[in-house]
């Protein structure tokens, strides 16, 4: 397919935690659509320090990187979850003016992409969640409707989003200290917009032609959510944060990097 007009310059960041078939999964998806679409997209997959899947991690991304434009980087040390140190150092390394988010259990759909890339006029003042695949849980109690920036969850996906790099760094990035645990999305998007910018929302597509697909691992019971009642483990360190954070101005000296990294 010839894309019609100027398509959208986009850079994928993905996280990478030793899923095999996540990491085949997405690369074959991208050298696909460059096949059939006649363009190159441009991915960033990041191995968030797992140490035994790094050689897989190596192999894999030398295997397809002639098919698109992707890198490939490898983080040390294993700080255990850091998926927002990887989100920064993404963006930091993203040469695009948008940025895509997205883990490495979320996918594109080729009716997504085809919209996402040569269909939507984005608009840079507007940040945009793309719409996902969600299964409500039969038992309502306690389940939290809203995700932190109060889009409802069965619409949109907390963790996968679209925006410029000069939205993302109006937020300060993500706090480093949050590392091994996941509340640094929500203090993200209550970062984001409390400078001088302001920066609106909106659903990519409200069809189903648009929507992403996610797969869900299983969590462990210390997997920490966003709502205070199940973040008593790391209560100390999130109300520190989130203190200090309240001066609009301190975001912008976050500490957003704490790891070696190499192109693989």
């Amino acid at each position: 397919m010839e894309a019609s007009g100027k398509p959208n310059d986009i850079t994928v960041i993905i996280t990478w935690y030793g899923q095999q078939s996540h990491l085949l999964d997405h690369l074959n998806f991208y050298s696909d659509m460059t096949k059939k679409y006649d363009f190159r997209p441009k991915v960033i997959i990041i191995n968030d320090a797992n140490e035994p899947e790094r050689e897989f991690f190596k192999e894999a991304i030398a295997a397809y990187r002639p098919n698109f434009d992707l890198r490939g980087v490898d983080v040390t040390p294993d700080n255990g979850f850091n998926s927002h140190t990887c989100r920064n150092l993404g963006v930091k390394l993203a040469k695009t003016d948008w940025i895509m988010f997205l883990d490495a259990d979320t996918f594109e759909q080729e009716g997504f992409y085809e919209e996402l890339r040569f269909l939507k006029d984005l608009d840079d003042g507007m940040f945009y969640m793309p719409k996902a695949d969600m299964q409500l849980p039969e038992d309502m109690s306690g389940y939290e409707l809203l995700d932190p920036k109060g889009i409802l969850k069965q619409y949109a996906h907390p963790n996968c989003f679209i925006m410029t790099r000069e939205c993302f760094w109006s937020s300060g990035g993500y706090d480093i200290e949050y590392c091994g645990v996941r509340q640094g999305d929500a203090e993200f998007w209550l970062s984001l917009g409390r400078g001088d910018k302001q920066w609106d929302y909106d659903l990519l597509s409200w069809d189903d032609k648009c929507r992403i697909m996610v797969k869900y691992p299983t969590r462990d019971p210390w997997y920490i959510r966003q709502d205070s009642w199940k973040q008593d483990d790391a209560r100390g360190l999130i109300n520190f944060v989130r203190t200090r954070n309240r001066d609009e101005y301190r975001k912008y000296r976050k500490r957003i990097h704490n790891l070696n990294w190499e192109y693989v």
